[in-house]
């Protein structure tokens, strides 16, 4: 029943609106106008098929996004031009500009928007840093979502790697999310990946994608789809740290980076276990956190102790932005850029990267992005 609720609904407003204008501004003699019902008969033969020949989600994920994008494209501007030309005397001018520039920000983020990626540049000067690693360079990305780099947008994730190579980074480190539903998505870009390199290596961690979570699925298979997930991130070359650390070697001194499976707020898994990830760990030594969602920072990572850095990504900054106002700030208080809390004399940076990727592929005023953090070592 809540499956069919939803479309119902949609169909139901979008037959009214589309009733609604046809009558006040279409209802001519010319034959023509029956023509204005076609783009709604097409989304009802979307909803048809869903419903009742949908072979998985999965399998259908670029005619799920075609359906998407129609729905928004046919029914949105429609229903709210509908709403506006109650207003009166202004309200079918006013109502025209709503729904061509709702038009407008639909077909830019799936062409340009998409396409945009930019390089944010972050630098952490403190006397924490080891001298050893003055102007080390680190380079962050994260929701990565493979899978929606098909047809045109294939050759995006390419360009995004060989930007980040070009930086020539001493670390890199992926945040999570790497995969929207399965690992069948990362065999495409297999190449691309493996082609990532840094002097001390790619360090990676999980997200809530990467645990099938969204399919249905038996747990056995799930816990088969999660295990070819981790090995095909490893044979990139890449090192996944789950609930784990590592110690990075300059000279005489040393940093850890410790990685944490996801963790969440409720519905999000919570796979994260910070003593485990802690283990062997001198927590008075200079330490990069990696941790998928920026919510684990206050309540579940600072709870237990203070990285110097903690990296997350997964909120996309909801791939929309208009006049720097984004979404995202309605649901989480760091929801991108950078973060800091004080902790005595320690500044401890919470770096939030809005993503190369997503779960469909639009964006509006939010770019897709790569992060470089260089370290600086101040004197005391």
């Amino acid at each position: 029943m809540v499956r069919l609720f939803v479309p119902i609904i949609v169909i139901s407003l979008a037959f009214l609106s589309d009733a609604y204008i046809f009558h006040r501004y279409i209802n001519t003699t010319s034959m023509w106008r029956w023509t204005w019902w076609a783009p709604l008969t097409i989304v009802i033969g979307f909803f048809i098929k869903f419903l009742f020949f949908n072979k998985g989600l999965v399998e259908e994920y670029a005619t799920t996004n075609i359906f998407l994008l129609l729905m928004v494209l046919v029914c949105v501007p429609k229903l709210l031009f509908s709403l506006f030309s109650f207003i009166p005397k202004v309200g079918t001018y006013i109502g025209m500009l709503v729904a061509v520039g709702i038009i407008g920000i639909i077909l830019w983020g799936i062409t340009y928007g998409f396409c945009q990626l930019k390089v944010r540049e972050v630098v952490y000067e403190s006397t924490d840093v080891p001298s050893g690693f003055d102007n080390y360079k680190i380079v962050q990305f994260s929701d990565a979502h493979v899978g929606s780099f098909y047809g045109p947008y294939k050759h995006l994730l390419k360009e995004s790697i060989d930007k980040i190579n070009s930086l020539n980074p001493d670390l890199v480190c992926f945040v999570g999310d790497i995969e929207n539903f399965t690992p069948e998505e990362l065999i495409t870009h297999q190449q691309a990946f493996s082609a990532l390199h840094a002097k001390d290596g790619i360090m990676s961690i999980m997200g809530n994608h990467d645990y099938s979570s969204y399919i249905r699925v038996t747990n056995r298979e799930r816990a088969a789809l999660v295990a070819r997930t981790r090995q095909t991130q490893r044979s990139f070359g890449w090192q996944l740290l789950e609930n784990e650390n590592r110690l990075i070697h300059r000279s005489n001194d040393s940093i850890y980076i410790v990685g944490e499976e996801n963790w969440g707020k409720a519905p999000f898994p919570q796979y994260g276990n910070i003593k485990k990830a802690l283990s062997g760990v001198d927590t008075q030594s200079f330490i990069i956190m990696l941790s998928h969602d920026p919510n684990a920072w206050r309540s579940h990572i600072l709870t237990e102790f203070s990285p110097n850095i903690t990296l997350s990504g997964h909120t996309h900054g909801t791939q929309f932005s208009i006049f720097g106002w984004s979404p995202a700030s309605m649901m989480y208080k760091e929801w991108g850029g950078e973060h800091y809390y004080e902790k005595g004399e320690k500044k401890c940076l919470l770096n939030v990267s809005t993503g190369i990727g997503g779960n469909f592929p639009f964006r509006f005023g939010m770019p897709r992005e790569i992060v470089v953090i260089t370290l600086k070592h101040k004197n005391k």
